[in-house]
């Protein structure tokens, strides 16, 4: 059978399958495939992962510390519409939406599991799979004592310190622990300010009870802060040549209406908290039982300026300080049967979550660069938690070379309900919250099944055909947006008799079929994984015009920020087929060829309306994804170095409904040097490595909202494992 083949070298990519499982739907990066990122990715998972066809991350900050900007796309879909999860539990978040790829040190994890199209039941239980999902497998403590440190520079004042001690097995218990902590900053390339500083602690503690009985503690936090980088307008984009180091202004002229783009008024600061547990109990050699209990916790400040807030006597420049307090817990409960003839696991998610916003504080600018307090922004506050509960199974077999699989998930929730509030000024102008119920929204239920399945042949022990089917779903997203706007027109909604609730009756999850037809070969030096893919899509978050008339102006239409106002929500269609290719070879323990190129096509089903402008969009590329992509790298070793030249292509594709903002094709190269220093006797397990990425400076834009892409830079490490 094709997974027992053994070919020379080592493996960067192998195909994978989770429990209860014979048919392999995703594909797997090893630690030696995590190591090909260098120090860029050892901060992101999407960075880690990029190098696998169907996967393009673009950021606009070179080591990749930044907890926002990014962009991802999955086949086209973005990368933040899909899930994450610490062997099952879900590790995710809101506003924005999705995995959080940017908390975690890839130092303390041995491979990741990465399904594109059909998503396991058991796995992707957080917001959504419509853009992938994403299985992390932590690099547990160790049997033996061990410490680990590595420091690390770079371009741009870039510093990071990493360290790591494995406790080994402590006496008869057998128990062991890990701990490890980082900290890292930089400069950003452009403009005045910092990425970071970022602190991240990491544990994991196994505990096996007896023969049959074990649990596993695992445990992260990060905190980290940043100036944000600007991003620039599409004529800004087309001449990087001029605008390539724009960004916010780097100190006070006295002028607000400059001076609210100051680089210290848009900043942010992130943290998180979250702490899992594993329970696995093995009742014989054919049931097994897991319990995964979890909490986790999330916290955003955030400042951002702005050319016009309003106050008691109009509009005016100024800073909003914002921010939010999420809490997820819940648990993961399954049976695993390994029968003679099946496989099979049921299993059951309960979450609950709540979500507290920080009151919105808008100030005005002052001359001397002094703030004014001038009332609330938005405001609306949960009443509770919001439930969710998903139960699931899978079951499997095989027959000779057949193999089969099939499951099923089922996922309700229900949103809290949420009051809102206006700011309101009294006859001396000053500031009050009032509660209005107009502004109210939420308590709406939310249902969807998710069915997936697989078959696959093996033609013969180096050859294997499959196919898969999975439903992938998305939970509704991007309140804010909508709440802002009715919060911008409240008066002019109240003449029109609309409340908030009226905007969201269209809000239902997102849905996608996807299909997977492919072929795995692997003999002698070549690995060969060709894969034809297609989706289907309905309930898109798309933009309608509804073509309200402004209720003081006759015949007019209601203006939001100067045009015919629009918003997001859940009504649009796409459809989508592609091929990508997954090339390894290798040559021997020294050399190896990897060649990932992706085709895409991803079309809008209809026309889009949009601030009253009819864009004919039926049958065109989505905006901002790329037909073809391409990632190709070499892997050489020899007497202790090692060269890892990668290019990475990404072909043209469009900033707007129109296609009139053309983002035009680029190649990036970067260079990974490492060197073993095992030959030197008190140096023997140490490591020396070099990144250098973007070694062409190549100019490029990150999209969709058009931040220049990371320049030429340079990071060097030196580790010691002791």
């Amino acid at each position: 059978m094709l997974e027992e083949v053994v070919v020379t070298g080592e493996k960067i990519v192998t195909p994978t399958k989770e429990a209860a499982e014979t048919v392999y739907t995703g594909v797997e990066i090893t630690k030696e495939g995590l190591e090909l990122g260098g120090e860029k990715g050892a901060h992101n998972v999407w960075e880690a992962i990029s190098i696998l066809p169907g996967i393009i991350f673009e950021s606009p900050d070179p080591a990749n510390l930044a907890s926002t900007q990014m962009s991802v796309k999955v086949r086209g879909v973005s990368g933040s519409l899909g899930s994450m999860s610490i062997e099952g539990i879900p590790i995710y978040g809101g506003n924005p939406i999705g995995p959080r790829t940017y908390i975690l040190d890839l130092e303390n994890f041995e491979s990741i599991a990465v399904y594109k199209g059909a998503v396991p039941a058991d796995l992707g239980p957080g917001a959504g799979t419509r853009g992938g999902t994403l299985q992390l497998r932590p690099l547990w403590a160790s049997d033996n004592m061990g410490a680990a440190f590595q420091q690390s520079l770079g371009s741009f004042d870039y510093t990071k310190s990493f360290i790591r001690f494995d406790s080994g097995k402590l006496g008869q218990s057998d128990t062991k622990f890990s701990f490890s902590y980082s900290y890292a900053d930089e400069d950003k390339w452009r403009g005045e300010g910092e990425i970071g500083p970022r602190n991240n602690v990491n544990f994991t503690f196994v505990q096996p009870l007896g023969d049959k009985l074990g649990i596993k503690l695992w445990g992260n936090f990060n905190e980290i802060r940043q100036h944000k980088l600007s991003s620039l307008t599409y004529s800004q984009a087309d001449n990087l040549d001029e605008y390539g180091e724009y960004d916010y202004t780097e100190s006070l002229t006295g002028t607000p209406a400059t001076d609210w783009e100051y680089y210290d008024f848009n900043k942010s600061e992130w943290v998180n908290y979250d702490l899992y547990a594993f329970i696995d109990y093995t009742l014989n050699e054919n049931f097994k039982f897991t319990l995964k209990p979890y909490f986790r916790q999330e916290k955003k400040e955030d400042w951002a300026g702005t050319g016009s807030i309003s106050g008691p006597k109009g509009s005016q420049p100024g800073i909003q300080e914002s921010g939010w307090t999420s809490r997820k817990w819940g648990a993961n409960a399954e049976v695993n049967a390994d029968l003679k003839y099946l496989k099979g696991l049921v299993g059951f998610q309960y979450e609950e979550s709540d979500w507290m916003d920080s009151v919105a504080k808008n100030y005005w600018l002052n001359a001397d660069g002094s703030q004014q307090f001038v009332g609330w922004g938005r405001y609306t506050e949960s009443k509770g938690s919001s439930p969710r509960y998903s139960p699931y199974a899978k079951l499997s077999g095989s027959t000779g070379a057949f193999n089969w699989q099939t499951g099923i998930k089922y996922l309700k929730l229900k949103e809290s309900e949420n009051e809102g509030y206006i700011t309101k000024f009294d006859s001396s102008g000053n500031p009050y919250l009032d509660r209005e119920p107009k502004m109210d929204y939420g308590a709406r239920e939310y249902s969807v099944w998710i069915p997936t399945a697989g078959l696959s042949y093996f033609i013969n022990d180096n050859s294997e055909v499959y196919a898969s089917y999975g439903k992938t779903f998305q939970q509704p997203y991007a309140y804010m947006p909508l709440i802002s706007m009715y919060y911008a027109l409240y008066d002019k909604f109240g003449k029109m008799g609309m409340t908030l609730e009226d905007l969201f009756k269209e809000y239902n999850p997102e849905e996608t079929h996807n299909v997977d037809i492919g072929f795995r070969y692997r003999k002698n030096f070549v690995e060969l994984n060709p894969t034809v893919f297609f989706s289907k899509h309905k309930n898109l978050n798309t933009t309608i015009t509804p073509g309200w008339e402004d209720p003081d102006n006759p015949g007019q239409p209601l203006l939001y920020q100067g045009k015919p106002a629009s918003y997001n929500t859940f009504v649009g269609k796409a459809q989508g087929y592609g091929f990508e290719l997954g090339t390894n070879l290798i040559f021997s323990d020294n050399l190896t060829f990897f060649f990932n190129p992706t085709y895409t096509i991803l079309t809008y089903d209809g026309d889009i309306v949009s601030k009253g402008t009819v864009y004919n969009t039926d049958g065109e590329q989505v905006v901002d994804v790329p037909e073809w992509s391409l990632t190709a790298g070499i892997v050489a070793k020899y007497k202790g170095i090692e060269a890892v030249p990668i290019v990475r292509y990404l072909g043209k594709r469009y900033g707007d409904l129109s296609h009139e903002e053309k983002i035009p094709s680029y190649a990036a190269v970067d260079l990974k040097l490492a060197y073993s220093l095992e030959n030197f006797h008190y140096l023997k397990n140490s490591n020396l490595s070099l990144g250098i990425y973007n070694i062409f400076d190549k100019e490029y834009i990150v999209s969709p909202s058009y931040y220049p892409g990371a320049p030429f830079t340079v990071l060097g490490s030196l580790s010691f494992r002791f």
